[in-house]
């Protein structure tokens, strides 16, 4: 395999080809010039006689095959014969004016060396390495998912013609010489160590031969979070939204006067689904922080909120069940350290939550400062999330409420039926007095 740069490429391509240009001259083992022609398939070329010649009494083209020779014409100024062999009947025409040979709808097969003598006497000859290429097609530019701080590649691919030459290019510049590039068989691969933010831009891959050229662009974006990460973003975003809206079911009901405080069956479905949130909440957010040091490696920064998190999670899931099943023993709990405990278990892991996913937030905002592309979308999820679990709340106080209403207008139908009770006593009262 051959491992290069791109301004090297050329110049190792140059040295290989003059290697196999003396190697060939050394196989055929015969005196004369070396000569080189390029040509396209499909295409016509004149092969050219010896130079200086001024007159020609015989002429003999050959194809060098190795180590033996194909006669292609054998040419005596006497006799005028041009007897043209197999496979170029048909094809070949032969100039006997300057010993010069036409080759016509050429293809790759007749890539290789052409010997040319004249005046066999004399030892005139002149040999031409030809050199049949498809043009290079258009190359194909794709590259790997690149993400910050990860290793890629940015492939070159050509489907036909023999490349000669790769040549890469970021955004109109050439590749610094400190970039590793692999090259084969119509294909050039850019590799990318440490991928960064800088790597990002339009690379161009221009492959080329002997008779054509052929360039692509692609633009090249890194990504400042792997896919795993950005689960743990969307997951982080899920549990603050939840925590956010168990807070408010907490908040809410203290903020109320005692008068009007959610009491008996109602208040105890807020607690259990609000603690329950929390739990939930707490177990995404721990989900999180696990999903993070998979990631970037255990830290004391994570390794405490999870603890933290660990010990919302038992608290209130036991808070919970036991307010939905089994609300007497809760009522029935004498030690104050116990509903110490219990009553700050929802109110905690709401803080808890809100730290850990603050600092896992924090942290993925700047690892995505390493890459060039777009945020990760949470706004939708968080909306959709926040409408679903404010909708049991929502239920909640309303039921509340509405419960409120029809509690004061009935007190307010019995003061005044009392009130007409009274009035009518007094009339009564009244008019016995007068008579």
């Amino acid at each position: 395999m051959l491992m290069c740069r791109p301004v090297e490429l050329l110049g190792t391509s140059w040295m290989l080809l003059a290697g196999l240009l003396v190697s060939l001259q050394e196989a055929v083992g015969a005196p004369g010039v070396l000569r080189r022609k390029v040509t396209a398939v499909g295409s016509s070329v004149l092969l050219p006689g010896p130079d200086n010649i001024t007159h020609i009494d015989s002429t003999r083209w050959e194809f060098l095959n190795g180590t033996s020779s194909n006669t292609i014409l054998q040419y005596y100024r006497g006799s005028h014969k041009q007897a043209i062999h197999a496979p170029y009947t048909g094809r070949a025409i032969f100039h006997p004016s300057n010993g010069s040979l036409l080759l016509e709808d050429v293809q790759e097969s007749d890539s290789g060396i052409y010997k040319v003598t004249v005046n066999v006497q004399n030892s005139e000859s002149l040999k031409i390495l030809l050199e049949v290429l498809k043009p290079v097609s258009h190359p194909r530019l794709w590259s790997s998912v690149l993400v910050a701080r990860g290793t890629g590649e940015v492939l070159c691919e050509v489907a036909e013609g023999r490349v000669d030459t790769f040549t890469w290019k970021k955004n109109g510049q050439p590749l610094p010489p400190d970039r590793r590039i692999h090259t084969s068989d119509g294909l050039s691969i850019l590799y990318l160590r440490s991928v960064k933010k800088s790597d990002c831009g339009s690379y161009s891959c221009n492959a080329s031969n002997g008779i054509s050229w052929q360039e692509t662009s692609l633009n090249v974006t890194v990504a400042g979070l792997s896919l795993p990460l950005q689960d743990m973003l969307r997951v982080a975003v899920v549990a603050v939204v939840f925590a956010a809206v168990s807070g408010w079911g907490l908040i809410f009901p203290v903020c109320q006067s005692e008068k009007l405080r959610i009491r008996g069956e109602l208040w105890r479905w807020l607690s259990a689904y609000t603690c329950g949130l929390v739990c939930i909440a707490s177990i995404l957010a721990g989900t999180a922080g696990i999903l993070w040091m998979r990631e970037e490696g255990p830290s004391i920064a994570m390794i405490l909120p999870e603890i933290a998190l660990t010990y919302a999670i038992v608290v209130n899931f036991l808070v919970s069940a036991t307010v939905t099943f089994q609300p007497t023993k809760f009522i029935q709990l004498k030690s104050k350290t116990a509903q110490r405990t219990l009553g700050y278990a929802a109110p905690g892991g709401v803080v808890a939550v809100v730290l850990t996913t603050s600092f896992l937030v924090k942290n993925i905002h700047n690892r995505h400062g390493e890459g060039c592309t777009e945020f990760v979308e949470v706004t939708v999820l968080a909306v959709s999330t926040a409408a679903v679990s404010v909708l049991p709340l929502l239920a909640i106080y309303l039921c509340y409420h509405t419960t409120q209403g029809w509690l004061k207008e009935c007190e307010s139908t019995w003061a005044d039926k009392e009130r007409s009770f009274e009035m009518s006593q007094l009339r009564s009262k009244d008019a016995v007095s007068t008579h």
